[in-house]
């Protein structure tokens, strides 16, 4: 994205605008465990594919990266539990304590309702540029000591999208991954770890770019119309099973 509509995107005026959001009063479902992985780069870029990233074993390429799911990682290093135990930093904001992040998007400007998802971990509602959108929290143990954050939006579009249309979304943009459900809705996420704690400033424009992102959907759509795919799979429509 050139640094002008960076720029333009995140000016007062635009950010204001995108903060007058509708009220948050409904919880979309929680998508499956996300597991924590990492990134090598493979030789070959493959960019026709569309994946909720919310998978525990195997090895998935996604535009070029090689990504391999938590479970199997852990199986080959014996990799540690990834939960937050530690408590909270004074001043940072943590997973482990979800009261840190709601106050942080209050302070931010933006809402931030805690409520719990249909497992009883932490959950918060929140909106912008006239979408609701949930903050998920994951990795948690019994509910609490939560390592990681999610923010999802999800949408069903007026006309049917398929997977070119996500897919040059994921190519243009650095920030939020779209994805395809088998519903045809179009789930806009973000994940991040709070490890240690994230500092208000950090955390702040984290929200900032993300509400910025959000902003651009209704543009990207209509500059964007999609035909009748000839091959679509869409991705399956996210439960937390972790199966």
């Amino acid at each position: 994205m050139p640094a002008s509509s960076r720029t333009s995107l995140r000016s007062p005026a635009a950010i204001s605008a995108q903060r007058s959001a509708s009220s948050c009063d409904r919880a979309w479902p929680r998508p499956q465990h996300r597991g924590r992985g990492r990134l090598e780069p493979v030789a070959q870029r493959i960019t026709a594919v569309s994946l909720i990233p919310s998978f525990r074993w195997g090895i998935v390429h996604v535009n070029g990266w090689k990504y391999m799911g938590a479970a199997l990682l852990a199986a080959l290093s014996g990799a540690a539990s990834a939960n937050d135990g530690e408590p909270c930093p004074k001043d940072l904001i943590c997973a482990s304590a979800p009261r840190t992040v709601a106050d942080a998007l209050l302070r931010a400007g933006y809402q931030g309702r805690i409520d719990s998802d249909g497992e009883g971990d932490p959950l918060i509602l929140s909106s912008t540029a006239g979408y609701k959108f949930n903050v998920f929290f994951y990795d948690c143990k019994e509910h609490k000591e939560c390592a990681s954050l999610q923010l999802l939006l999800s949408i069903t579009p007026s006309k049917p999208r398929d997977l070119a249309f996500v897919n040059k979304w994921n190519t243009d943009k650095r920030f939020g991954q779209l994805s395809l459900t088998k519903d045809g809705d179009l789930r806009l996420t973000h994940d991040f770890s709070t490890v240690g704690g994230v500092t208000r400033a950090n955390f702040a424009d984290t929200i900032e770019w993300w509400s910025s992102i959000v902003g651009t959907l209704d543009t990207f759509m209509a500059a964007n119309p999609t035909g009748e795919s000839k091959v679509t799979t869409p991705a399956p429509k996210p439960d937390k099973t972790g199966a």
